[in-house]
């Protein structure tokens, strides 16, 4: 008995190791491989501006308040940034894959306790191996710090609901409240949304208004509130409470009079399907399953899982300000449900039979092998130079989708489970590695800011006519002033300062010959077909063009004049 109890033990946690592992391959390969987009920048810039002034309190990207979003973004990375000593890629990304890391271990340990660890080990296979993940880890945006931070909240919250001692009951509330309050500081006050809407779901639905009292209503707010309000209230008394910037934020983006996102009604319904990838079948099921009375013990957990997602999903859909990475916070539930429903279709065999899971599982082979031909064809008639690339990528999938069918007809469905979640790991890394840099558009405004550094001496100031994005900002190294009015701007050159101007606003500014241009770069222009942006999107990459090419003037005879006239396909 002791052996086996060993056995179990040893087993348990040689499958957390490989699930974390995954996890966390699946969140930092090739983390800093691509240049930060023009979000990102946003983060990057205001961090490192946070550490040059010493201020934490009123963040500013280039030179300028940035009070748009809550502050543990910036915080994050200029922490971190103390620890390696400069922002860069890695630095400004680190947050989010950590995050992501973290919910899967949250997801894990919770399942584990609601259901079983076999279907907690699936179901963070599953949400790791997800696009969601892979994308949102990889993305310095705040999104996946708040998704974390959501995730404890409200599995945290189910947690207390079903605890049998008040103690444990407490401990979980009080992680939910806490939780709840840094998630504000992440990207609020979207967490009230995100957490509140499924939650009043549930009580309304079970009928449990009485539990309500039990889950600390006067302790938890007070917590989230001393999290939460000292940084709103020390930026309204800096800034004069003039803090019409939330109102737009919080709520005209709500109302779609701000920052509309000009999408239809149904845009998440998309969006739901390309987030879950590859488990894109499993989808349809997971929304019904919950409904069915077969599920006997499980049915509760599900049907939370299901408001979880259903009921934030009818929320973001009223939303006037459609984004496609909100509803990354929902995305962990259905990650939960299909992992349920795979663990009965390798293992219990409960709701579906063999028979059905067999089907399942050859529909998938075929559509995976199909797939993996039809896109190798497809890509030899108009990417030949991809061909062996996609050849390589074809060939993990049909090996794994091989292997996968063996393993199950001789029924070792565990072994079958390690290499589809394994497959689809190392398909990632290879497809990563293949195209992350090849369609990186945003390395040419980089490769602009950094030429432009290289030129300008460190003592003296470059001025932007009419904008420079935040990418030129981030790979410039320091704050570049935005100059509006033209004859301010030939002021400021006349008195010696260097003056950019990109590739948009060129021809105004050259219009009247009054500026001596030392540098030119030829506006960067890429040919993206059908197959590139398949890739490009599923990788996470952005585009970008804003000042990718552009002019560098100044008026010392000093300056050597230099071009660059490429163009690149």
């Amino acid at each position: 008995m002791a052996g086996n109890e060993v056995d179990s033990k040893i087993t348990r946690w040689f499958i957390t190791g490989g699930v974390l592992m995954l996890a966390a391959i699946n969140a930092s390969w090739m983390l800093s491989s691509r240049t930060l987009d023009n979000h990102e920048c946003l983060v990057s810039v205001t961090a490192r501006e946070m550490l040059e002034s010493g201020d934490w309190i009123l963040p500013t990207c280039n030179g300028q308040p940035r009070i748009n979003k809550t502050p543990l973004s910036y915080w994050l990375v200029a922490g971190l940034a103390n620890l390696t000593g400069k922002i860069d890629e890695f630095t400004t990304r680190l947050p989010s894959a950590i995050s992501a890391v973290l919910s899967a271990m949250v997801i894990l340990y919770f399942v584990s306790q609601w259901l079983s660890f076999r279907i907690a080990a699936l179901s963070t296979a599953v949400w790791v191996t997800s696009l969601s993940y892979i994308r949102c880890s990889h993305i310095a945006r705040p999104d996946m710090v708040l998704a974390f931070f959501i995730i404890v909240c409200l599995m945290s919250f189910y947690s207390a609901i079903i605890a049998s001692s008040r103690k444990s009951q407490v401990i979980y509330m009080l992680v939910f409240w806490i939780s709840l309050g840094f998630g504000n500081l992440a990207k609020g006050p979207a967490p009230l949304a995100y957490v509140f809407v499924p939650v009043l779901s549930y009580v309304l639905i079970n009928r449990q208004w009485k539990m309500l009292v039990k889950l600390l209503p006067i302790v938890g707010p007070i917590i989230v509130m001393v999290i939460v309000l000292p940084w709103p209230l020390a930026i309204a008394h800096r800034m004069n409470w003039n803090i019409i910037i939330w109102k737009h934020e919080f709520f005209d983006r709500f109302f779609g009079e701000y920052a509309r996102g000009n999408y239809t009604v149904y845009y998440y319904l998309g969006i739901m399907f390309k987030y879950i990838t590859p488990w894109v079948a499993f989808l349809p099921m997971a929304f019904v399953a919950p409904f069915y009375k077969i599920w006997e013990e499980k049915r509760p957990v599900m049907k939370f899982l299901w408001l979880w997602f259903v009921a934030g999903l009818v929320f973001l859909t009223i939303d006037a300000g459609k984004r496609q990475h909100y509803i990354l916070p929902l995305m962990p539930a259905m990650a939960i449900l299909i992992g349920i429903l795979l663990e009965d279709l390798a293992f219990g065999r409960k709701a579906y039979t063999k028979i059905f899971a067999r089907s399942i599982l050859k529909g998938h082979v075929i559509v995976m092998v199909a797939g993996a031909i039809g896109l190798s064809v497809y890509v030899a008639i108009v990417k030949p130079q991809l061909l062996i690339s996609i050849i390589m990528l074809g060939i993990i999938m049909i090996a794994a989708t091989f292997i996968v069918t063996i393993l199950f007809v001789k029924g070792k469905p565990a072994a079958a489970c390690c290499v589809i979640f394994s497959g689809i790991t190392v398909w990632f890394m290879v497809s990563f590695a293949y195209f992350s840099t090849s369609l990186d558009e945003n390395r040419f405004s980089r490769d602009f800011a950094k030429d432009i550094a290289s030129i300008v001496p460190p003592s003296d100031k470059l001025i932007a006519y009419r904008g420079a994005s935040n990418k030129f900002v981030q790979y410039f190294g320091k704050v570049v002033p935005v100059i509006q009015d033209k004859s301010l701007l030939y002021e400021r050159y006349e008195q010696g300062d260097w003056v950019v101007c990109t590739s948009a606003f060129l021809n105004e500014l050259t219009q009247d010959n009054r500026l001596i241009e030392v540098y030119y770069r030829e506006r960067t222009m890429i040919k993206i077909d059908d197959i590139f942006r398949m890739v490009y999107y599923s990788i996470g990459a952005r585009t970008g063009k804003q000042d990718s090419g552009g002019s560098l003037f100044h008026k010392s005879e000093t300056a050597v004049k230099v071009g660059d006239n490429s163009e690149f396909e």
